[in-house]
């Protein structure tokens, strides 16, 4: 009753297997439910990323970050978006993946849309479903300055400044 077994009666004979958990293999659930488990050959890593966006008058109002994934890599994100809180409406982000360089024998890059919304505020993870650069084309439609805070945490490479997907130059926050 206690999971206490002074005489060892109990384990010897099963008896306190009665009163115990169900034991579940991790095999049973994910044939039910998909992956539990993930292992990667990548260290895990975080990053604090902050982008400066003009005000749309300015023609240099928007830019793509993204970040390298393998297939199957897990990155998990929130940012918030700060200097016009009073229009959420105003700011509009484009979640997006695709393949680059274009792999060998295609004509066309695949690109696969998550989530193209307005907001000041997103916070989600990704499962990469192929190898490539994932991440966020972001515009700023106000008329005030306004700065990204991007928290990134997973098993992920970050795009070089100046290379595809990350033209504008944008280096993480050193810690």
């Amino acid at each position: 009753e206690f999971h206490k077994d002074p005489t060892g009666f109990g384990r010897l004979t099963g008896i306190d297997q009665l009163a115990g958990p169900e034991i579940v293999s991790a095999e049973s659930l994910a044939a039910e439910s998909g992956t539990l488990t993930r292992y990667y050959d990548a260290p895990y890593r975080n990053d604090t990323i902050e982008i400066m966006l003009p005000p749309e008058e300015t023609g240099m109002n928007d830019l793509e970050y993204k970040v390298h994934m393998k297939p199957g890599a897990t990155i998990t994100y929130s940012w918030n978006v700060t200097g016009d809180e009073e229009h959420p409406d105003w700011f509009y982000f484009d979640f997006h993946g695709e393949t680059r360089p274009i792999p060998e024998g295609q004509t066309q890059p695949t690109v696969v849309e998550y989530l193209q919304a307005t907001g000041i505020r997103s916070n989600g993870s990704l499962i990469a479903p192929f190898e490539g650069i994932h991440g966020w084309y972001l515009q700023n439609q106000s008329d005030k300055p306004v700065v990204v805070h991007l928290q990134l945490s997973g098993f992920y490479e970050l795009v070089p400044p100046g290379e595809y997907g990350n033209e504008a130059g944008i280096e993480p926050l050193l810690r």
